[in-house]
């Protein structure tokens, strides 16, 4: 069994795909977050590539032959709402300069190396303003008329914190639903970081180390209550969001995302680095490497590793 990620990140999307695998490689842009994939996926293969820019050829020869799977995060950041330019239609972004080409790599490498099985996740505003028609488009050019295009709300399937995202795929994708996890069922066993850490355990979780903040925003987060944000930031000329959304404690979190920040519910700071990951149902031996900054954004950047194995089950039951 061969697979390959394509914009692996730090590896959430390959959670339930590695053990599966005899040849596993890994390709994306950034060497920080590679060097977390190779961390916890010792056994498997990266590349730091430009994958606009590489060759299938390339590929096929590090992995010894054609992917049996093909797994895929293209970044999705000009199809966000958070994003001041999500107004443009879907064409002027796919077809543009900026990231969002790399969905039409994406296809281009799905359809050089022909796997039995493809996914490709993103952000679910990709199929609006015609971005459907042109996907769909996209993959008959290159020969593949079956495709499924999956939402999915992570939530509903047992993941602590909600995210939908869409998944697009030539295998559809009935994934059983699960009951999440409320804030504190899923973070509140961490050791505490406030003054309460002096009477805690030793017991030392990785990444679990508290960010500090000036004064002054130290007393806003001391104002905020549950659900509130401590601030805001601009979407568009119209529209701003919270940051730094106090979470509350009874009930599932808001989507954890990669340039957002989070505070814990009782204790007057942000959110962890692990604490993050527990709200993406990543385990506690899955380690973050790098600045911290980076480590927040692959952990919020990422597909669930709980999703990843459902949807790798659905994937290996179609294979068999």
């Amino acid at each position: 069994m061969k697979v390959l990620d394509l914009f692996s990140g730090a590896g959430g999307f390959s959670s339930g795909f590695a053990g599966s695998s005899d040849t596993h490689l890994a390709v994306d842009i950034d060497s920080v977050t590679l060097e977390t994939y190779s961390l916890n996926y010792p056994e498997a293969k990266t590349m730091q590539r430009n994958i606009g820019s590489l060759h299938s050829i390339e590929l096929e020869r590090e992995l010894g032959g054609h992917p049996n799977i093909i797994i895929a995060s293209p970044p999705c950041e000009e199809f966000s709402q958070a994003n001041p330019d999500s107004a443009i239609s879907a064409a002027e972004r796919i077809y543009g300069t900026g990231t969002a080409r790399l969905v039409l790599d994406t296809i281009r490498i799905i359809g050089d190396l022909t796997p039995e099985v493809f996914v490709i996740e993103n952000v679910a505003a990709l199929i609006k303003a015609g971005g459907k028609e042109i996907v769909r488009r996209e993959l008959e050019r290159v020969g593949i008329d079956n495709v499924w295009f999956n939402l999915v709300r992570a939530h509903q399937h047992g993941n602590p914190s909600k995210r939908l995202r869409l998944f697009i795929s030539n295998v559809k994708l009935n994934l059983p639903r699960g009951t999440p996890p409320r804030v504190m069922d899923a973070i509140g066993n961490l050791p505490p970081l406030d003054q309460d850490a002096l009477f805690s355990s030793d017991r030392e979780v990785p990444n679990h180390e508290r960010l500090s903040v000036t004064e002054d925003k130290l007393k806003q987060i001391r104002r905020t209550r549950w659900r509130q944000g401590a601030k805001r930031f601009r979407a568009s000329k119209k529209r701003s969001l919270p940051n730094w959304v106090r979470l509350s404690p009874d009930q599932i979190a808001t989507s954890i995302i990669g340039l957002s920040r989070y505070i814990h519910p009782f204790e007057h700071r942000l959110l962890t680095v692990r604490e993050h990951a527990r709200l993406m149902s990543y385990p506690d031996s899955f380690v973050f490497n790098g600045p911290t900054d980076s480590q927040y954004n692959q952990v919020g950047e990422s597909v669930p590793p709980l999703l990843s194995h459902l949807i790798a089950e659905e994937v290996l039951k179609y294979l068999e």
